[in-house]
């Protein structure tokens, strides 16, 4: 064998561990992670869950999963917590992600201003305002659906984003029913509010279909960028499927425990107090996450994604921090002092 083809070979099978290992998205994982803790987050690989549909049950993971306490950086001030659950998604260099925006109107969009990063105050004597959050989505391009498109061999699919996005959603019905069960099972003075977003992250480009797009314009353009344009991140919406329900339903039957045993009564009485409808009290969001098929609020926990690219992320990660922490600012206790059996 000549040294020539010595060289191609190991040029070769350097490339192709190369490329194993970075779409494996381990590295990828390694280096979000490091963008986390530089941001005071701590973070584990691999959040598992037990996926629950009509054949049987199986274990999927989302990747990465990231906490925080409000205020930031003073651990003796805990006033609010914050989620992050995160699915990585390596892609090669010349993979675009086309996303088409939501062509509807006010009232008649799937999406609802303020659902992207999750204000969860129902189940803590605390209120929060939720108009950052708010303010975050009205500058969100929010996007119907998305594919993915390789400009090596013109293929265009959508499987990874969807597997992508249903990963993240079917981790949420734990994330949530944990966060609600270890607030309920602290002292009273303990019991906080809580936020959380899923965010699933690319090293694709994001580009956002301009509004003209038409089946014509598609078939004259010459480039992709014809037709879209380059974004940092787009907000999507999943709908809860049957199968979603059912998971969701048997996830978060611990919390029917709650409701029944008593501990959700004296936030019950709290929040009553100040003027919360019982349609919103915790034991019945409780029972609204335990039952069947139900749409109402639950879309405010399991709607609304965040689909970003890498090299933005960062910058998502300050601006979600910044919203956070005027949230968490806008915090207006619900009693004057724990109740006397708290302080016993």
């Amino acid at each position: 064998m000549t040294d020539k083809k010595i060289d191609e070979k190991d040029l070769k099978e350097k490339k192709s561990w190369k490329n194993n290992l970075l779409s494996s998205s381990v590295p990828m994982e390694f280096e979000v992670s490091k963008i986390l803790v530089k941001h005071g987050f701590s973070t584990s690989a691999d959040y598992s869950y037990t996926r629950h549909g009509a054949q049987g049950r199986d274990d999927f993971s989302v990747d990465l999963h990231a906490s925080t306490y409000l205020p930031y950086r003073r651990p003796n001030e805990i006033t609010t917590e914050f989620h992050l659950l995160i699915e990585c998604k390596h892609r090669h260099r010349n993979n675009k992600w086309l996303f088409f925006p939501d062509p509807n109107l006010g009232e008649f969009s799937s999406f609802t201003l303020g659902h992207t990063l999750r204000v969860v105050d129902d189940f803590a004597p605390v209120m929060l305002e939720d108009q950052p959050s708010t303010s975050f989505d009205s500058k969100a391009n929010f996007c119907l659906k998305g594919v993915e498109i390789d400009l090596n061999n013109g293929t265009v699919h959508d499987a990874e984003i969807r597997r992508g996005l249903a990963q993240l959603q079917y981790a949420l019905p734990r994330l949530l029913t944990e966060a609600i069960e270890w607030n309920l099972g602290m002292f009273q003075e303990e019991c906080y509010p809580f936020l959380f977003c899923p965010i699933l992250l690319t090293t694709s480009e994001i580009l956002v279909a301009k509004a003209d797009t038409t089946i014509a314009s598609v078939e004259s353009a010459d480039a992709l960028a014809d037709l879209a344009t380059p974004a940092p991140w787009v907000v999507v919406h999943c709908e809860q499927t049957q199968d979603f329900q059912r998971h969701r339903q048997i996830a978060c039957d611990a919390l029917s425990g709650l409701v029944e045993s008593g501990a959700t009564d004296w936030v019950d009485a709290v929040r009553k107090e100040a003027g919360v409808h019982e349609y919103g009290l915790p034991s019945a969001a409780c029972e609204e996450l335990t039952d069947g098929y139900s749409r109402g609020r639950l879309g405010k926990y399991f709607g609304q994604f965040i689909v970003c690219s890498l090299p933005h992320f960062e910058s998502l990660l300050s601006k979600l921090k910044a919203v956070a922490g005027k949230t968490d600012k806008s915090r207006k206790l619900l009693w004057a002092n724990p109740p006397a059996e708290a302080a016993e």
